[in-house]
């Protein structure tokens, strides 16, 4: 019996390159999305800070200039957070999409690989027909054989 050979072998190669090459993109993205979400949770720590702050300065009678520096300092973390949390938005839309693209290619692959394994299964059993049949002409000659012989010694014997 001659070897298995999957004539898309090739393109499930690729298909399985680009599976862990999405894959690895998922990674970079989850990782991103990650650092996105704690850079923005150490900005809203800040700003927490900053208005305990800001109330206790108004316990000790501040002057004004310092209220308006802690103010502006607070609103310009507000701005920061909220530039945060649309980059966190921005990194899990990306992961997202990323996990929609590995669902896909993952998909892809598995379809070549059933019809690699179904055409192997075909393959196999064709080859077992083909044994089969071999044995079976085997056989029925070493019969034809055996019944020669054995006409043939009765047929002297006479």
């Amino acid at each position: 019996m001659s070897a298995f050979k999957f004539r898309l072998q090739s393109v499930l190669e690729l298909r399985e390159q680009q599976e862990r090459t999405v894959a690895a993109k998922l990674a970079e993205a989850e990782s991103a999305a990650d650092e996105a979400r704690v850079a923005a949770q150490a900005l809203e720590t800040i700003r927490q800070t900053g208005s305990q702050t800001l109330r206790s300065a108004h316990a000790s009678e501040p002057t004004i200039g310092q209220l308006k520096t802690i103010g502006y300092v607070i609103e310009q973390l507000n701005q920061h957070i909220v530039d945060a949390q649309s980059r966190v938005e921005e990194a899990e839309q990306i992961v997202t999409q990323t996990r929609t693209d590995l669902t896909s290619a993952l998909q892809a692959r598995r379809v070549l690989s059933r019809f690699r394994d179904r055409h192997f299964d075909t393959w196999r059993a064709d080859g077992n027909a083909q044994e089969m049949k071999q044995m079976d002409e085997l056989a029925l000659t070493r019969f034809t054989r055996r019944d020669d012989s054995g006409n043939n010694s009765g047929a002297a014997s006479e």
